[in-house]
């Protein structure tokens, strides 16, 4: 029910002495007042931010450098003042939009200063002091906003650092690492763990591509989210961490269907001692895990970080793996009448099918062919799994 239609309904049952007014009060705080969400001031903000910046680029030759200075300066101290202002004042959503306003600003700022002095920084340094200040905002104003648009800025430095100077910022990843994760740890919520979760597997891709270091240490890179969740998350909650590194690896097979069989591999998996010993340690804890777990089948997905590179037929063992795992999930699924491994096991099978299709047929059959022969096969599939799906979600318990 809504909350707001619940208060009038609920002080005319008290006057008709339906309900007692301890009675209505209690009823009111089952369901609470739901924040606004800062969506829109957000986005509000970026365009406001993005018309600044344009604006000043388009009237910055007509400026000299003092009075570049100048309108740098009044507005970036404009804004913060008017957005902290506001936020302690009047409201926290239009303060934190001008305070972002204020960030992207100073953001601009630093780059601006540069070109006017002739300063050329060969790194993403920029990048780790604009991120600084907006780690500097959460905390100051503990908004989820802050902590974002940081994250954001901290991704755009790392690719920025990794495409132009083929280096891993190692400021930023600290800063990635120890301050977000810290704020993660702390807050515990749902949302920043999917964010920072997302934002690990950017790092980890563009640390392993930017240094050199051969691809398959990825695989480390993602059980290590794997394994971390068991120390973060509370047992029964979302697997957040777990489902993105199951999600990137199953990407990773799927590349590697498609690339192990090529000439050049060779010289990508000349395997490392040190990649096998940290796999080895991460993967014999994880089994560990799984098998203290009361719900022991988790042990499938850690089929998907079996690292197949070093055979010479390790495309189509990346092929057999995601079938395996589909099928244990489908199977385990239908014994324990359990919908969510079905729909996992059904996804993950309609996928692979899908794969093997298109890397066996895709030469050998006229294009219009391949995708009505393709198309019927995954339907006539997906109506099979569904059916069954449907058949266990009747009378089974999701566990």
């Amino acid at each position: 029910m809504n909350r707001d239609h619940l208060i009038k309904e609920s002080k005319r049952w008290v006057e008709e002495a339906i309900i007692t007014e301890a009675q209505r009060e209690q009823l009111i705080g089952r369901y609470p007042k739901k924040q606004s969400k800062p969506l829109l001031f957000t986005f509000a903000a970026i365009f406001i931010g993005l018309g600044f910046l344009t604006f000043i680029a388009s009237n910055w030759s007509y400026l000299t450098d003092i009075g570049r200075m100048g309108v740098l300066i009044f507005f970036l101290t404009a804004f913060y003042f008017t957005g902290e202002w506001v936020y302690r004042k009047r409201s926290k959503r239009v303060g934190v939009s001008l305070l972002l306003i204020a960030l992207l600003i100073f953001g601009a700022s630093i780059f601006l200063v540069g070109q006017m002095y002739h300063y050329t920084s060969f790194s993403a340094f920029p990048f780790f002091l604009w991120s600084l200040v907006g780690f500097g905002l959460f905390i100051i104003f503990k908004d989820s906003s802050f902590f974002y648009v940081t994250l954001v800025i901290i991704t755009i430095g790392q690719l920025y650092s990794g495409i132009v100077y083929q280096n891993y910022h190692i400021w930023l990843g600290l800063l990635f690492v120890t301050g977000l994760g810290w704020i993660v740890l702390k807050a515990r919520l749902m949302p920043l763990f999917i964010a920072f979760g997302i934002g690990y597997v950017l790092q980890a891709v563009i640390l392993v591509f930017s240094e050199g270091y051969p691809y398959y240490w990825l695989i480390v890179s993602f059980l290590l989210l794997y394994v971390i969740e068991d120390f973060l998350l509370e047992k029964g909650s979302l697997r957040v961490f777990k489902t993105l590194s199951i999600f990137s690896m199953f990407i990773m097979l799927t590349l590697q269907i498609f690339f192990l069989g090529n000439d050049y591999v060779g010289e990508l998996t000349e395997s490392s001692l040190y990649f096998f010993l940290a796999w080895a340690i991460l993967f014999v804890f994880s089994v560990v895990r799984s098998a203290m777990s009361s719900t022991n089948y988790y042990w499938i997905d850690l089929l998907l970080f079996v690292p197949v590179f070093r055979f010479e037929f390790g495309d189509v063992l990346s092929l057999f793996l995601l079938f395996v795992y589909a099928l244990l999930w489908l199977v385990s699924g239908y014994q324990q009448e359990v919908p969510r491994w079905v729909n996992k096991g059904t996804v993950a099978f309609l996928l692979t099918t899908f794969i093997a299709y298109f890397q066996l047929a895709w030469d050998f059959m006229g294009r219009s062919v391949f995708f009505f022969i393709g198309g019927v096969l995954l339907f006539g599939l997906s109506y099979i799994l569904e059916k069954k799906r449907r058949t266990i979600h009747k009378g089974g318990d999701e566990k």
